[in-house]
Order: structure tokens, then C-alpha cells, then sequence
């Protein structure tokens, strides 16, 4: 009969391979970088590995309407770092609740008073229900600083394509109600207007600040 012992048999070596992978894996996350500036080399800190983009996406101009009626462009993105999520005002659960972790994002933040170049974003994925009014009764639910924006659905369909952001329209109801299912993700847009990093669920608010700060500091070390 063979034998299972893992010190007399290839259980052993099995459990050493094992082993090794588990004490080498950490080490090979944090030692992950990329050139910058020639020979200038970045690590990458284990925690982004799942949330930083391999390498930062410029966006192209957009145009859209916050909920004061004024244009809202690329040009609003420059210099700030900006939380951007993608939901529309009757979505029964999802927006919602990403909205409230976003609140608390913004507080956690606020309480760290390291800087004010940050702003939240809300884009309407349902603009033929999302007016301005509502859009601005909705912000100020969860937080009266938060941009909501709509337009064209041309407009906002061209954007979601660049953040890869999924959007399918359900058919409407006996009543004519519908839902949007879209992704429900938070997307991170730098200073410099590149989608820099992506938050996925599940959410929450503490690791997503703490990330931040880690991600802000990587930022400055290519910059």
C-alpha cells in the first residue's frame, strides 16, 4: 500500500512545491514594477494589483450636462482626481448603495484633509428618465457635492465605450417601467484625464480610501 506520509512519499515534494508557491507569491507581487523614465523603476504595491490598469487610459473629449445645467467636459476632469460610477435614479438597489459607499468614501476623505482635488461623479445611464431636476434632488440625497450628469444618450453611450462600461436597457413593463442593467464598478480618472484604476465590487468605503491614498502615491512616484 503506498504510503501518504507527506516526509516519505511525493506528497512531500508536492507539499514543498506548494509550500514555495505560497512564500513566493507575496514576494513576486511586490517586486512587480515597470520602467518609467528609462531606468527608473516603479513597484507596484500588492493591494493595486487588482485595481491599478496595467498603463493609464487617456479619455477623449465628451460633453455632458451636470444638474445645474452647466456643460460638463473632459476639461472638468483636469487636475482632480475623479470617482466616476455609471447608474441612473431608479435603479432599485445597486446605485444606490454604491452611491452611500461613495458618501463615505467622500467623508473619510474629508476627514484626512490631505488635499480638495477630488470630486465624485455620477453619469445617468438613462438620460430619457434622468433629468437635471432629478438628477440634483438625487445628489443631494447622498451627498450635495457629488456632479450628476446626463445628455445624449449618443453622448454618454460614447464615454461608457471607453471605460468599457456595460449598459443593456430591459423591456418595459405593462406600466412602461424598465431597468438598466449597466456595471457596477467605480472608475478612477486622474489628475491628467486617464481612466487610472477601477474599484469592483464588493465595495467598502475603508479599503477603497486606503487604496486611494496607495494609488495617489504611486501617482506621484511616475509623475
Amino acid at each position: 500500500m503506498a504510503s501518504n506520509d507527506p516526509t516519505t512519499s511525493p506528497f512531500r515534494y508536492r507539499w514543498l512545491i506548494g509550500a514555495a508557491l505560497l512564500i513566493s507569491l507575496p514576494i513576486m507581487a511586490w517586486t512587480i514594477s515597470k520602467a518609467v523614465e528609462g531606468d527608473k523603476a516603479i513597484s507596484i504595491p500588492l493591494p493595486l494589483l487588482s485595481t491599478l490598469r496595467p498603463e493609464p487610459l487617456p479619455l477623449q473629449d465628451f460633453s455632458l450636462t451636470d444638474q445645474y445645467g452647466q456643460p460638463f467636459t473632459l476639461d472638468r476632469l483636469k487636475g482632480k482626481w475623479s470617482f466616476v460610477f455609471f447608474g441612473y435614479t431608479s435603479c432599485p438597489d445597486i446605485c444606490p448603495t454604491t452611491l452611500h459607499e461613495m458618501a463615505s468614501i467622500a467623508d473619510i476623505l474629508a476627514n484626512k484633509k490631505r488635499d480638495d482635488n477630488i470630486q465624485f461623479v455620477f453619469i445617468s445611464v438613462d438620460p430619457d428618465r434622468d433629468s437635471i431636476e432629478l438628477l440634483k434632488d438625487y445628489m443631494g440625497y447622498f451627498n450635495p457635492t457629488f456632479i450628476g450628469l446626463t445628455g445624449r444618450q449618443s453622448d454618454i453611450d460614447a464615454l461608457t465605450q471607453q471605460l468599457n462600461i456595460l449598459t443593456i436597457r430591459n423591456p418595459p413593463d405593462s406600466s412602461g417601467n424598465y431597468q438598466v442593467n449597466h456595471t457596477s464598478s467605480i472608475m478612477l480618472i486622474d489628475p491628467k484625464r486617464r481612466w487610472f484604476a477601477s474599484f469592483s465590487p464588493p465595495l467598502n468605503d475603508k479599503r477603497i480610501a486606503e487604496q486611494f491614498a496607495l494609488l495617489r502615491d504611486f501617482y506621484r512616484q511616475e509623475n
